[in-house]
Formats: C-alpha cells, structure tokens, sequence
C-alpha cells in the first residue's frame, strides 16, 4: 500500500450537486478551498490545517477545522475520483454529501 498522499500540489474541481468547491492542497497539512458559484467564479476561501491519514490504496481519511469551528472530514477515492464529506457545522448541525472530483490543470 502506498502511503503517499496524491493531492499534494494540485488542485482539484468537487462537485457535490448541493454545492461545488476547489480544494487546492499545498501540502499534506495545508490545503486552501475555494467555494463555487453555479457559473464556477469563487466566491469565498479560506486557507486550512488538515491532517491526512491513508485508509487504503488511493483511499484517504483529510480533516479539517475552519475559522468558525465548523469541522470537516472527508474520505477522498484518488481510484474513483469520488468523496464523501462530512460537515459538522459550528451550531453543531450535521449534513453528509457525496460527490466526484476532477484534477485541474
């Protein structure tokens, strides 16, 4: 199984279908993500600490905590080109979606 974890230095086009996001990772523990408007123009952004542990081949575990202490954590299929995210928002409020992703150029 290879531990290394392929976002590192690039970007990537997340469709979720109830909202679209570039996530951009500068490293393992930096990743910047940028939200979408329906015409694909970022409307927002914020830069965040994440941690990334391999499940799996292709297959990785990526946390974060945001400015507002919402909490994410994502499994993200590098094979598939598929994510599933879950949002724990700061009112504790709790949502699941999945989705696909696409690297950019």
């Amino acid at each position: 199984m290879s531990n290394a974890f392929p976002g590192v230095g690039h970007r990537y086009f997340v469709d979720f279908q109830a909202f679209r996001v570039e996530l951009d990772f500068a490293s393992e523990t930096s990743l910047t993500y940028y939200n979408l408007d329906q015409s694909g123009n970022k409307v927002g952004s914020e830069t965040v600490t994440i941690k990334v542990e391999a499940i799996t081949d292709g297959i990785f575990l990526v946390t974060w905590q945001e400015s507002d202490k919402t909490t994410v954590v994502h499994i993200e299929d590098y094979v598939r080109n598929t994510i599933v995210t879950n949002i724990t928002a700061s009112d504790l409020t709790f949502d699941q979606f999945h989705g696909t992703f696409r690297q950019l150029p």
